[in-house]
């Protein structure tokens, strides 16, 4: 927000930032020298032309040319070049080594635009700015005189279509040894007249130079233009010496001399009813080359060919050089040609019916634009003007333009009032309108720019004339229109302020802003950064008094992005409209924010967090005289909300949906409120049951719900670990069969990616969003679903950056444990549920994460859990679902012998003095991951001396675990037990797999290396294989394995929500049998240790779901000193020690 006043006609932008911008655009403005160019004075003379390298060395030599700007050893070079009478000329300049070979692409402000004399002038400016250009010689000597050596030197001949003819460049160029050519030098044609031509030129080369010498030159270029009739043969020659190019030698095609092609003649109409022959090619062909008769060019196929069409010669030629055929002059000309050419197939002209208008006083219409220039486009400069036009009737016609209507039938001639044209544009010179001669006139006739007086002033000239010229021309009638006008301003037509009651009593949240055009703008934000620009104080009413305050509004021609372009004058974008607000109203709000909040604090980024007293104290400014004058508000529904979110047994209950193919248990029917509760507040939440609890029903009979009742207009997204995609789909075909479901998935998905929006569901796997991000950021949705969300757990990987970006009307996400380490997990959600709830990540390591983890503060367990309680759904097993069998849980315990007893202590002695090394010079909090590192051994010694990446491990074949489950599993498998075996470690599902395969017991297996997830699942439902082993990450969510009744826990896992996840695939609803549940345990080692502390991490999840517990929630020196305590001499049974424990 700018503050802006008025003094006369001129006004003054007043922001205490203003001399810090200046000094950084002053910064950004010198010259930025880096240690040498990275091009020389031979590219130079090779690529400019040499009349306008001639010119240029006169402007250079002369002095006209002031320091560029060179960027990046001259990648980059800006100038600008004063020229008397009329606008500075600009020059922007790109160079770029491609194969070896500089390329160098100048474009300039003047009428020849590109590699002209101001453009040659500034790169010798460049080189002599660095020290790279050779002094002059006495005698000038231009490089192009310097005779090549003779040895692999050729003639090439450069095509340049250009719509006066075919200009053509020769070039001196090398043949080099892969047959391509690099050019040293524009070769003068002229040059061949002379006694001595060029040793490498061959006779049909100096021929063609002095055909080339005698054919008129092109004026912006001073090249050969190849036009007209009796020329062919030059074309033929050059074609047959196989050196011909189209545009350019190194990316340029090869040109060769293609067969005959059809050309067909037509009439093309333009906006005005004008007819200009056109043609067609068959094949086709990019351009026809002004020759008698006419040669094509395709450049695709490079190749240039006459035509055919049955037409005489000097027909063809004749139409084609045609001007536009007005149409009273149709039916002469048709007559004329006709007469000409009376065997000839003319194509017919079209006859439109011609009327005029009647004689009306026209309207003027003004339109202002402005325009990035691409050409300056780094420096972020924009062009600024007014298309003036006339409105006569109904017809408008552009000032200076023809004066006919069109509408593809009917030609109007339209009378003309040039008195109140010219009238016209007399008051808009008042206003400093000048014509501009700059701008294209050919699409909508003269354009118009303010003259400023100098440099910087645009943004002030055109507000003043917004402000104070706008209003007097539209009370003179005129029609004033913008089209991505940069300096749109709009009025407010009241401000508001709205009041919703929030959950807490007596506090209040409000927002603050104007109606503009029906629409609301929120100014709170805007007023509470202009407050940080103020360090020192407001400035005094009387200061400011006439004053205004310009605010940038949103809109539809905004880029939403914020990638587009933008002034670097006002720092918006164009098109952005501006919000005029008069000082005396704005003031006033803002001294009594910063008297009530001081740096102002906002409780979601946009809306402010009011007690009763406050919100009185605010009301006051409706007794100010010079204040807004506030409209106050106050939404029901919001007040509603608030009184839910305190009380959420008063969610309403909704009916179940037509056509769910499942009674809903009187839990998921409340889940099924809760979801349409959000949903219809617009807001979002985390649906946290227990693993088997039917997460995927209730969201699925919340999609056919908002199906049913029109809502769901825009597909629903899943996003879900690879393993679930075909439970998602099974299930939804099971009990939703009217939802239409897609599957992105596999290599043929990207063939359905245009099918999302004729879906009701769609599904996706976050290994894939990296690689679909561009397709999924391109639809819009009803609703996305994050199943298993803690994969986003950490805010900062691509997964949780990409479907932050997705446009979904609302987000729920799915898990059965919303932390499994820390609280920052639970943040990361929210942060993509409801950004703001929970502050920032700062904020939210102060208020909550410390006190909760570093000292088990209850209170701020308390405040967190009523802070998120409306938004996280969570019911236990043992909470709703009765109907489950008694799950029975045995810790088998087994001790370590012989050599593998003597690795594990090796190992432990040597981690536990690395691990002490590590604290004692880093600290417990740096040293997680030595930690880490040393107990994956331990744990791989117990599971099985061979997982350890060590020499001496790699002995030892003894596992004493190994062997007990090879004692377990023949015994179970004759009791008919169906049985699910985890491990973390996949190379110990592979040792198993051996021993399983000398056992002959037949088996399933699921890793991350399993492609046909499904089939593994489909043999263990079906009873073909007993045994199911499966890597812990790979199967331990998602799966719905109800036939097992046993499961393994080979290596226990530190965290108990996690193996709990494991075990819920067999122990789910659905489940009639008694499910038992084996961890196999090494006494003594690491394992039964972490074991013992699976207690301490359990505190932090129960912490969450009921704000109690006060176990210490992270490791100590002590604990790691327990769990890399020795081995003792304990009972070597195998199962005398077992615990059972019924859950």
């Amino acid at each position: 927000m700018r503050l802006r006043g008025h003094a006369g006609s001129s006004c003054a932008w007043l922001a205490q930032r203003e001399d810090a911008m200046f000094a950084v655009c002053t910064m950004i403005d010198k010259p930025r020298y880096n240690a040498r160019m990275q091009f020389t004075l031979e590219d130079i003379t090779a690529q400019i032309p040499p009349h306008q390298l001639a010119k240029g060395w006169d402007l250079f030599t002369n002095g006209r040319i002031s320091a560029p700007n060179i960027q990046r050893g001259g990648e980059l070079i800006t100038a600008v070049i004063p020229h008397a009478g009329s606008r500075p000329i600009r020059v922007y300049i790109r160079t770029a080594r491609t194969d070896g070979a500089i390329a160098i692409n100048g474009e300039c402000s003047c009428a020849t635009k590109r590699n002209c004399e101001h453009v040659a002038a500034v790169l010798l400016q460049a080189l002599q700015d660095k020290q790279a250009l050779p002094a002059a010689p006495a005698t000038r000597e231009t490089p192009w005189n310097h005779r090549p050596e003779p040895s692999r030197q050729a003639l090439l001949y450069v095509l340049q279509p250009d719509e006066n003819g075919l200009l053509i460049e020769t070039f001196a160029a090398r043949r080099l040894k892969n047959g391509a050519y690099s050019t040293s030098g524009y070769f003068e044609p002229g040059r061949a007249a002379r006694p001595n031509p060029a040793r490498f030129l061959e006779a049909r080369d100096i021929e063609l130079l002095e055909a080339l010498n005698r054919l008129p030159r092109s004026p912006e270029s001073g090249v050969p233009v190849l036009r007209g009739p009796g020329l062919a043969h030059i074309l033929e020659a050059m074609l047959a010496s196989g050196r011909c190019f189209l545009q350019h030698v190194r990316r340029g095609a090869r040109l060769k001399q293609g067969t005959p092609r059809a050309l067909e003649l037509r009439w093309a109409v333009d906006d005005f009813g004008n007819q200009r022959c056109d043609w067609a090619l068959d094949p086709e062909a990019d351009q026809l080359i002004p020759l008698s008769p006419p040669w094509y060019l395709d450049s695709r196929q490079g190749q240039c060919g006459t035509v055919t069409s049955g037409l005489p010669d000097a027909l063809i030629t004749e139409l084609l050089g045609l001007p536009a055929v007005e149409p009273e002059q149709v039916t002469a000309l048709q007559n004329d040609l006709q007469q000409r050419y009376p065997d000839a197939d003319i194509p017919p002209l079209q006859h439109f019916e011609l009327v005029t208008a009647p004689r009306v006083a026209p309207t003027p219409c003004l339109c202002l634009t402005s325009t990035e220039q691409h050409v300056w486009g780094d420096w972020g400069e924009c062009e600024d003007f007014a298309r003036l036009s006339f409105d006569y009737g109904g017809i408008r016609l552009p000032y200076r333009g023809p004066s006919v209507h069109f509408d593809g039938k009917r030609v109007t001639r339209v009378p003309r009032d040039e008195k109140a044209e010219r009238a016209a544009v007399k008051a808009l010179r008042k206003w400093g309108f000048e014509e501009d001669e700059d701008f294209d006139q050919a699409a909508g006739g003269v354009c118009f720019a303010l003259e400023i007086d100098f440099i910087g002033n645009d943004a002030e000239s055109w507000l003043d004339f917004q402000v104070e010229g706008v209003p007097k021309l539209r009370a003179r009638g005129w029609r004033i229109e913008y089209d991505n006008f940069r300096f749109q301003l709009a009025e407010a037509s009241r401000w508001y302020c709205d009041v919703d009651r929030l959950e807490q009593q007596d506090w209040f949240s409000m927002g603050l802003g104007v109606e503009v055009e029906g629409q609301r703008i929120d100014l709170l934000p805007i007023l509470l950064e202009y407050l940080h620009n103020f360090p020192r104080g407001l400035p005094k009413a009387e200061e400011i008094a006439t004053r205004s305050f310009i605010v940038p509004l949103p809109g539809e021609a905004n880029d939403e992005s914020g990638d587009g372009p933008q002034d670097e004058q006002t720092g918006q974008q164009l098109g952005e409209r501006l919000l005029l607000l008069p000082a005396k109203q704005v003031l006033p709000l803002l001294e009594t924010l910063l008297e009530m909040f001081g740096d102002a604090t906002r409780n979601d980024g946009q809306r402010l967090r009011l007690s009763r007293v406050q919100l009185a104290r605010f009301t006051a400014l409706d007794h100010d005289e010079d204040g807004p004058g506030l409209h106050w508000q106050g939404d029901d529904d919001a007040r509603q909300l608030a009184r839910r979110l305190r009380e959420l047994d008063g969610i309403p209950t909704v009916p179940s949906p037509e056509g769910l193919l499942a009674t809903l248990r009187p839990y998921q029917q409340r889940g099924l409120d809760w979801l349409q509760f959000l949903r219809e507040y617009r807001l979002a939440g985390i649906l946290a049951d227990d693993m088997g609890l039917g997460k995927t029903i209730q969201v699925l009979a919340h999609m056919l719900l908002e199906k049913q009742q029109g809502r769901a207009d825009r597909p629903s997204l899943v996003i879900a670990p690879t393993s679930l995609m075909f439970n998602w789909r099974h299930e939804a075909e099971r009990f939703t069969p009217q939802l239409k479901v897609l599957v992105l998935h596999g290599p043929q998905r990207h063939e359905r990616f245009a099918e999302i929006a004729r879906h009701d569901l769609v599904l996706t796997t976050y290994p894939l969003l990296s690689r679909d991000k561009e397709h999924l950021l391109a639809e819009a949705f009803h609703l996305l679903v994050l199943d298993e969300a803690q994969v986003i757990k950490n805010a900062r990987t691509q997964a949780s950056r990409v479907v932050r970006e997705i446009d979904a009307r609302h987000r729920l996400c799915l898990t059965g444990t919303p932390l499994e380490n820390h609280l920052g997990e639970l943040w990361s959600l929210f942060d993509f549920l409801l950004p703001g709830l929970l502050g920032d990540s700062k904020q939210f390591r102060r208020h909550f994460r410390t006190p909760i983890e570093k000292r088990a503060d209850e209170a701020s367990a308390e405040r967190l859990s009523r802070r998120i309680r409306p938004f996280l759904l969570r019911r236990s097993k043992q909470q709703v679902a009765t109907e489950l069998p008694d799950k029975t849980e045995i810790i088998q315990t087994v001790v370590l012998e012989g050599k593998q007893r003597e690795l594990y202590e090796s190992v432990r002695l040597a981690m536990h003095r690395r691990v002490r090394e590590e604290i004692e010079r880093r600290g417990m909090e740096r040293s997680h991951i030595v930690v880490l590192d040393a107990l994956l051994k331990l744990r791989q010694v117990c599971c099985d001396p061979r997982l350890v990446k060590l020499e001496n491990a790699q002995k030892v074949r003894q596992s004493a675990k190994l062997t007990l489950l090879m004692e377990l599993l023949p015994e179970m498998i004759e009791e008919g037990r169906r049985i699910l075996l985890f491990s973390q470690f996949t190379g110990m599902l592979g040792l198993i797999e051996d021993e399983l395969k000398s056992a002959n017991i037949a088996y399933a297996k699921l890793t991350g290396q399993t492609r046909d997830r499904e089939r593994p699942v489909q043999q263990f439902q079906d009873g073909e294989v007993p045994l199911f082993l499966i890597s812990l990450k790979a199967g331990g969510v998602g799966l719905n394995l109800t036939r097992a009744d046993t499961v393994i826990h080979y290596d226990p896992w530190w965290n108990p929500a996690v193996e709990r996840q494991a075990t819920d695939r067999a122990h789910r609803i659905g489940q009639q049998q008694t499910v038992f549940v084996y961890k196999l345990i090494c006494e003594g080692t690491v394992e039964e240790k972490i074991h013992a502390m699976q207690r301490h991490k359990q505190a932090l999840a129960d912490g969450l779901y009921q704000a109690g517990g006060n176990d210490e929630l992270q490791w100590t020196e002590q604990d790691l000193e327990a769990l890399f305590g020795p081995l003792h001499d304990h009972g070597r049974g195998k199962s005398e020690n077992n615990t059972f424990e019924n859950r």
